[in-house]
This record gives C-alpha cells, structure tokens and sequence, in this order.
C-alpha cells in the first residue's frame, strides 16, 4: 500500500512538473473593409503582392489591441514583418469605408508629392471657417527647405501678424491635417488633389456631426515652384 502511494504520488508530482505546451494563436478572419484598411495601415497598395494574417492573441475572435499583423512577400512567400496593433491601429482597421478611401487617396497623393516635393516654393492658403473675415483672407506662402519662409496676407500684401504664423501651412502640414482627420475617425472627410504634384487643393472636415462650428475647410491654389528665387527672411 506504501509502495502504490509512493508511486502514484511521484507520478502525480512529475505530472505537475510538465509545462503546459502554449497555445498557438489562431488567424482572425476579416472582412473586405478591414482587410482594405490594414492594408493601407501597412502601407500596401492593392496591387501589391503581399499578403497580410492577423493573430489573435487574446483568443477573443475579434480585433482588439495586441493583435499581431504578420505580413508575407517573396518568392517563398515568407514572413517579412509583423506589427503588434495598438488602439489607434484597431480603430483604423475598423473605421468606416469613406475613410479607408480617404486613406488611400491621402497614401497615393503623398507619395507623389514626395517624389517630387521641391525646395523652394509658394502657393495661397485660405481658409472657410466659423470665424472673422481677417482669418478667411488668403494669405501667400513662401516655403523653403520645408520651412515658412514669407507669408503675407492678400491682397495687400502686408506680412502675416505674428499671433497668426500658426495659421502659415507648409504642404506638409496640410497633409497632417489629413492624417489627423482620419486618426480621429472624423465624421466627414473631403479632399481633392493636384494631378500633377499631388498636393490637397481643397480639404474639407467635419470632426463631430453633432458639433456646431467645429469645420474646417481649406483650399489652396497658385502654386509655383520658386527654385529660381532667392530665399528671403522671414517677417
């Protein structure tokens, strides 16, 4: 009797002593506008030949944070890199059709711009806004180096005021707002680009429906590549 004990307890010490082997994350299933804005998320185009699995790591058989994206390529189709997705990626992949749209136009259009995106240039900003006539004026931008370099206000031409260099955009900064609009999964989203250089023409946003006085809307026009000019102060 001692000696059955002995061993039924050695056998269940040993079991005990086994690690129990992990559990394999299973793929998560998504549909076509999630699959579209991961994509995007990814910086892949539809063209593009890899293809994307996500991991669900908690077990909950949704996309939640934590989630690992694996993406594939190649010849052996082998892994070439994998994203653990945050908050912010949940909420992307999960936004409306309108915005993953949006998203690819913006993907397009900017990199177009950086293809080209010049040292020196000027264009005119102007902005449609719930606020007084002196901000609705257009004001001309001189850019260089990705920096404002000049921005006056039209048409008198007189220097932009110093409380309102905030309001002087580089092509860059109107592509943030663009980013920023759809991060926040605004309401609506608007926008259309120059054909030729790629740069937003006209952006519309409406952050919240609900909300009263809170869009914005900018356009701007007149571009010119400036490398023949000489770089000035700023005012």
């Amino acid at each position: 009797m001692k000696l059955l004990t002995a061993t039924l307890f050695a056998a269940l010490s040993l079991s005990a002593c086994v690690a129990t082997p992990p559990v394999t994350p299973q793929s998560l299933t998504l549909n076509a506008n999630q699959q579209t804005n991961l994509r995007t998320l990814l910086g892949l185009t539809p063209s593009s030949a890899f293809t994307v699995n996500v991991l669900d790591q908690n077990a909950d058989r949704q996309l939640t944070p934590g989630d690992i994206a694996i993406m594939y390529g190649g010849i052996a189709n082998t892994e070439t890199s994998r994203r653990t997705l945050g908050v912010a990626d949940v909420t992307r992949i999960n936004a409306a059709t309108g915005l993953s749209e949006a998203a690819r136009q913006l993907q397009a259009a900017e990199a177009k711009w950086q293809q080209i995106r010049p040292i020196h240039y000027a264009y005119t900003l102007q902005r449609s806004c719930f606020c007084t006539p002196e901000v609705r004026k257009p004001i001309e931008i001189r850019v260089f180096r990705g920096k404002v370099q000049q921005a006056t206000v039209l048409p008198d031409g007189t220097p932009l005021p110093a409380d309102r260099q905030a309001s002087a955009l580089t092509i860059d900064d109107l592509f943030l707002k663009i980013h920023d609009a759809i991060d926040r999964n605004a309401a609506s989203l608007s926008v259309t680009y120059d054909p030729q250089y790629g740069f937003p023409t006209n952006i519309s946003i409406d952050y919240e429906r609900m909300m009263a006085d809170e869009e914005l809307a900018l356009s701007a026009s007149n571009f010119k590549i400036a490398s023949g000019l000489k770089p000035t102060q700023r005012q």
